[in-house]
């Protein structure tokens, strides 16, 4: 029994090492490892390539200032990357995995319902988290975020409601043909552009849903030049909305009817003919040349970024590699700020502080969604003869923002 008492009381003063003695290594640790988890195998691989890019280069950047300024002196970032494969039981895995790993941050992402898987993980192991991408709605319902999670971006519902508000005020159109992705980012597009059609008086006339990975869209593209709606709007994306474009082309269905692709990226649009991508809108959160905006000073924030970025890895940087860019950059500003790595704590500087960003300041509201004037850009495809090199690939038409375009709280349980 002695034994057994001094070998508990040895078990103890270990652990007292470990966890409690190894308080002033916890209190202040000699290094910030922030994890990044995206879809780089699979359908959407090219978007999670540009987001790794972005992420990495955020990364560098920070250490290359010396890294982050704690109040125990400045401390290097380490980064952890990890595919998920667009799969639930992939993406938790690899999370716990970077968790054991000492994590204090998350970032990445491009497959709409594994923020809400996420989300919950961060419930149980709590650690800053803020996708590089837009997130599932669900996972910012009143009581539903964990204790840092946030959004750079905002809910696939305002996608949607932008769509309504871009085709009834900048396109003059009436009717509508949708066709959604057969998950949660399809379904939540759709209601917020419901929204918007009860609001500007615009008609969805049919509704077709496929899944992602979808190979052949010929079926939808028959009905819809058959229905010969004002717009037809697809909600695919990466891989998928190649695919779709493509065959719309060259079905004839941009002879029809104005084609407008609510989410893009550079990988979508480089993978499409020329005269498929010419004429067609599409919405983003981040365009790189912002070039004779309205906004000059949003406009020469971005030609900052974006020359480094080009610097970097000579190409522009996407719309949702930006995200983790940013993502990553918030994640940064707000440590600093709250002067800890405690995710409690950093989630009161994102509730409490307007925050400067390369797209103009943010808000974030009650449902950890930021207020922005440039939530996203309505974007037109460009003709070969517009084009001044292989990456000018959209005209930036205007930008939607402000908390109109977000759902109002009282559809998000508030």
């Amino acid at each position: 029994m002695k034994k057994i008492i001094i070998l508990s009381l040895v078990l103890v003063l270990s652990a007292a090492v470990l966890f409690g003695g190894g308080k002033k290594e916890v209190e202040n640790p000699s290094v910030f490892k922030i994890g990044f988890s995206s879809s780089l195998s699979g359908t959407f691989a090219g978007v999670a390539e540009t987001q790794k890019k972005s992420f990495v280069l955020a990364v560098e950047e920070i250490n290359a200032a010396g890294g982050l300024k704690m109040p125990w002196g400045k401390i290097p970032v380490e980064s952890l990357i990890e595919d998920d494969q667009a799969k639930l039981d992939v993406g938790v895995r690899k999370f716990r995995e970077m968790m054991d790993q000492g994590m204090n941050a998350l970032t990445g992402g491009i497959w709409n319902p594994m923020s809400a898987a996420l989300n919950e993980e961060t419930k149980i192991s709590p650690v800053i988290y803020v996708p590089g991408f837009v997130p599932a709605k669900d996972a910012f319902m009143a009581g539903n975020p964990a204790i840092c999670s946030y959004t750079p971006t905002f809910t696939p519902w305002s996608i949607g409601y932008i769509t309504g508000q871009a085709i009834a005020k900048n396109l003059g159109k009436k009717t509508i043909f949708f066709l959604k992705r057969a998950d949660s980012w399809g379904t939540v597009i759709q209601e917020g552009l419901d929204a918007a059609c009860k609001e500007y008086g615009i008609e969805i006339v049919a509704v077709e849903e496929l899944p992602a990975g979808t190979v052949d869209y010929s079926a939808v593209i028959n009905k819809a030049l058959r229905v010969k709606p004002d717009v037809f709007v697809t909600t695919m994306f990466g891989g998928d909305a190649i695919a779709n474009l493509k065959q719309a082309y060259d079905m004839g269905l941009y002879d029809v009817s104005t084609i407008f692709n609510v989410w893009t990226a550079n990988i979508v649009a480089k993978g499409i003919p020329e005269n498929a991508l010419a004429g067609h809108y599409a919405l983003a959160w981040f365009y790189y040349d912002l070039t004779g905006f309205k906004d000059k000073a949003v406009a020469e924030k971005v030609k900052k970024y974006s020359d480094a970025y080009m610097a970097r890895w000579n190409e522009p940087p996407d719309n949702m590699g930006t995200a983790a860019y940013l993502a990553a950059k918030l994640i940064f500003g707000a440590v600093e700020e709250a002067g800890t790595f405690d995710p409690e704590k950093v989630s009161k500087v994102f509730e409490t502080r307007k925050i400067d960003t390369i797209k103009g300041s943010y808000i974030f509201r009650k449902d950890r969604q930021p207020i922005n004037d440039h939530t996203a850009f309505l974007l037109k495809g460009k003709t070969p003869g517009e084009k001044k090199d292989k990456w000018d690939f959209f005209t930036v038409v205007d930008s939607y923002g402000g908390e109109k375009v977000l759902p109002p709280l009282s559809v998000m349980g508030y």
